[in-house]
């Protein structure tokens, strides 16, 4: 009999990453983990695929996957875009709320909410809006932030739907040690000298190919301050003899260059 595919995801269930991760698969083995460093782990000790959101429209970059995708061996295999549409829920009985749980990033993107129509409640981070919810069912006075899928998972009762302050959108990817090759989009991480034009050494080659970049963000590479490393989405290949050609020039001004793939 063939073995089923297992993925890592963020847990418990009911997560928008296991939201997203049911957008692309069916009929796997999903394996629930307490962090996005979990996810990686699962990843190099040999599940197939993980899946982590690495960013959102209101909030930007997820810190901790950028760092991750930095540390760890995996490639990105594939992206899905989720539509965010948070909801606050308590359990049936509630009447007073004291605290109210959630992922950081959702407690901001209802930050205006929050403040009108809860401002002297206590706001708590959690690991992610599914572990809140699954929390607060053993609370009388606790409300959580999340999906309203798992809301009904973990027999909620909804009490605001659709509270982010703007239209949302969570950017999640798939993440292997085996590389697509496919898709239209690429992704790397480089690092350049600490001289005068460095970093337009590297962005130059890309505007003498026309290759558009779809995203260029600076992180500080954590081994000394004032040293970053920069992760840029461009369209294209790795298999297009242009995009190849352009990694191969930029090499020779990056003191460091992780190719993440194409997808």
């Amino acid at each position: 009999m063939k073995r089923k595919i297992r993925v890592a995801v963020l847990g418990p269930e009911g997560t928008f990453t296991d939201i997203a991760a049911k957008k692309i698969f069916n009929g796997v083995d999903f394996d629930y983990c307490n962090s996005v460093e979990d996810v990686f782990d699962s990843v190099k000790s040999g599940i197939d695929f993980g899946i982590v959101a690495i960013e959102n429209s209101l909030e930007g970059s997820i810190n901790v996957t950028m760092d991750c995708l930095m540390e760890y061996d995996v490639k990105i295999f594939k992206e899905v875009i989720l539509d965010i549409n948070l909801c606050i829920a308590v359990m049936p009985k509630t009447k007073n709320i004291n605290r109210i749980l959630s992922h950081p990033h959702a407690l901001a993107q209802c930050r205006k909410f929050l403040k009108k129509n809860f401002p002297n409640v206590k706001l708590q981070g959690y690991d992610s809006t599914a572990a809140a919810m699954q929390k607060i069912r053993k609370s009388k006075n606790s409300a959580a932030i999340g999906p309203e899928e798992t809301a009904k998972i973990y027999g909620l009762k909804i009490l605001h739907r659709s509270i982010q302050d703007s239209r949302s959108q969570t950017r999640f990817i798939l993440i292997s040690k085996k590389s697509s090759a496919a898709g239209n989009k690429t992704s790397i991480i480089f690092a350049v000298k600490d001289i005068p034009g460095a970093l337009y050494s590297v962005l130059k080659e890309f505007a003498i190919k026309k290759i558009n970049l779809k995203k260029i963000e600076s992180r500080p590479s954590k081994r000394k301050l004032g040293e970053y490393l920069f992760f840029v989405d461009f369209e294209g290949n790795l298999g297009n003899k242009k995009i190849s050609d352009v990694m191969e020039k930029i090499r020779f001004n990056t003191t460091f260059l992780k190719i993440l793939g194409s997808y």
